[in-house]
């Protein structure tokens, strides 16, 4: 936190400390750019040149005052998590201490979020010290993962980024139009994380072993017949591909006719379900999809959106902004639709849930800006889109 009293390099720590009290008021006021070293000083109460004797420059100054929160949060986090047991147990505690940490100054959360705008504060030492926080998480979900508590998603970097992501959506909305605070809505975002990821009876993708088991036997004599034809390729060679013993294919099929015959009928189901648009579920599959395609498409439009405008106070009573509550209207009427057909769940809260499929898509998005990654950003709105509706659905 900016009353830290890391010393840095030989630097008295109460001067240090002032300085970077005084430039988070002066920061979180007037902005970084219309901020000036000569305020900060004051603040301080000290001369301009004293704050040179600590800081080389005023970004320097705005880097500091976020080093020192993260290290703080790392520190923490790491306490509040010793001693507790269990995967699902330490992602709630996690979660809840994240919300707390983004609720105990809006004055340094501001300065948090604009700093994303500062192309320069990634390959800073305060962007460094964001990565031990962050993995914090990812090692939670990994241990959740070996649990077996936590199954619905490949990506334990996806669910990471829908937590910071969501977080930092609700703290934006607290800060620049007095929203609820992340500490308030700390066990709404956990609960649909966990519902998103957690092994739970009635999941909108229930793991199915005799399915998945049907699945790979489907696809392994689809394959084969494809390639070698029909009469020329026996149950045997299906049972070899699909890695199952050959008497298992007789307890799902009577005979390699009647496998043919069936290969359609689980192709045609998932293309029955991918265009009957009255399903709520596939409405906003095809809604998140879009959203993940058009960003996209336009790399310089989400930068723009993402890294400059997001924490921008003016943006959210413009005309854009007004497009962008629009389409989240078309998503919560969707949702409303799931909601009185009994698809997702009667307890939602509609801020919450809008955190975390906007948050979700910011938090993947920078990465994929900032240091170019070359991943598939479609795939990852797939995977988005299959863990939002799982957070949402309703349990049977």
């Amino acid at each position: 936190m900016a009353t830290s009293t890391n010393a840095g390099d030989g630097v008295v720590p109460d001067k240090r400390s002032s300085i970077l009290v005084s430039a988070t008021q002066i920061f979180a006021e007037k902005g970084f750019d219309q901020a000036t070293i000569t305020e900060i000083a004051k603040g301080a109460q000290m001369g301009a040149s004293g704050i040179y004797t600590c800081f080389n420059s005023k970004e320097k100054i705005l880097f500091s005052i976020i080093e020192e929160f993260l290290i703080s949060c790392t520190d923490g986090l790491m306490d509040h998590l010793e001693g507790i047991q269990g995967a699902v147990n330490k992602l709630r505690k996690a979660v809840w201490f994240h919300c707390k940490s983004y609720s105990s100054s809006r004055k340094e959360i501001k300065i948090i979020l604009e700093s994303r705008s500062y192309l320069r504060f990634y390959n800073s030492p305060a962007y460094e010290k964001l990565k031990p926080y962050s993995k914090i998480f990812t090692t939670i979900i990994e241990e959740g993962m070996a649990e077996g508590v936590f199954y619905n998603t490949s990506s334990k970097t996806i669910i990471r980024d829908m937590i910071l992501g969501t977080v930092d959506h609700v703290a934006i909305n607290w800060t620049v139009k007095n929203g609820h605070s992340p500490l308030e809505l700390a066990e709404h975002i956990f609960d649909l994380i966990y519902n998103a990821i957690c092994c739970k009876q009635g999941n909108i993708h229930p793991v199915d072993k005799k399915e998945l088991k049907r699945r790979q036997i489907i696809n392994a004599a689809t394959s084969l017949f494809a390639k070698f034809g029909y009469k020329d390729t026996n149950i045997l060679e299906i049972a070899r591909t699909a890695c199952v013993a050959e008497g298992t294919i007789y307890d799902y099929y009577k005979n390699k006719e009647n496998l043919l015959i069936n290969i359609p009928e689980g192709k045609l189901g998932e293309l029955l379900c991918e265009i009957n648009g009255n399903a709520p579920e596939n409405e906003l599959k095809k809604i998140i999809h879009s959203l993940f395609n058009f960003h996209n498409k336009d790399r310089d439009y989400s930068t723009i959106l993402v890294l400059m405008l997001r924490p921008n106070k003016s943006f959210y009573y413009s005309k854009s902004n007004k497009i962008l509550d629009q389409i989240f209207i078309l998503i919560q009427k969707t949702i409303i639709a799931g909601q009185k057909s009994g698809s997702f769940r009667q307890d939602l809260v509609p801020s919450a849930y809008k955190a975390l499929l906007f948050g979700s898509i910011d938090h993947i998005l920078i990465p994929w800006i900032i240091f170019n990654r070359k991943y598939d950003l479609i795939k990852v709105g797939n995977e988005v889109s299959k863990l939002f509706i799982s957070a949402i659905a309703q349990e049977s």
